[in-house]
């Protein structure tokens, strides 16, 4: 799995459409808490159309871990429910802490482009290094979960306290 992502290279690939690859590889290697009767995985997106659209495109005919995925985009966060991975946009992380507060954070893999000040926040945050795009990984945040991150993912991750 190659996750550095070249910002800059001559293909035509959205901003977007890389995150949208990225978040579908990072969900394979996460495992979440059991539901039997759960047979989808669902990725919400706040306030965001274009990574929207694009993981709806990225998602077409694709499983993971034997699940269909949906993909939900949210306005606000009342209706936040049976979402498995919520991705937080850079305009919105301003108020991570108030987003924080209203997600099951046990159960939900919070995504974000920027990291926000303090301690609460994503467990996972979108960098950019060298024209490369990377990911953050919060190992104190996530030890807050129930999630199970995989020794393979955290080998390509910067890890984080």
């Amino acid at each position: 799995m190659i996750l550095l992502v070249s910002l800059r290279s001559g293909f035509s690939q959205s901003k977007e459409q890389v995150y949208a690859g990225i978040i579908f590889h990072i969900m394979k290697y996460v495992e979440w808490p059991q539901h039997a009767d759960i047979n989808s995985m669902s990725v919400g997106v706040l306030n965001d159309n274009q990574l929207t659209a694009a993981l709806n495109k990225v998602a077409a005919g694709k499983r993971i871990v034997f699940k269909n995925l949906e993909i939900v985009k949210f306005s606000d966060l009342a209706n936040l429910k049976n979402t498995n991975v919520l991705f937080v946009p850079k305009k919105m992380t301003a108020d991570l802490g108030n987003i924080m507060k209203n997600v099951n954070t046990k159960e939900i893999l919070v995504i974000s482009e920027k990291k926000s000040k303090g301690e609460e926040g994503a467990a996972i945050n979108f960098v950019e290094l060298q024209g490369k795009l990377r990911f953050e990984l919060y190992t104190k945040v996530l030890s807050a979960t129930d999630l199970k991150i995989s020794e393979q993912l955290k080998r390509y991750a910067i890890l984080k306290c």
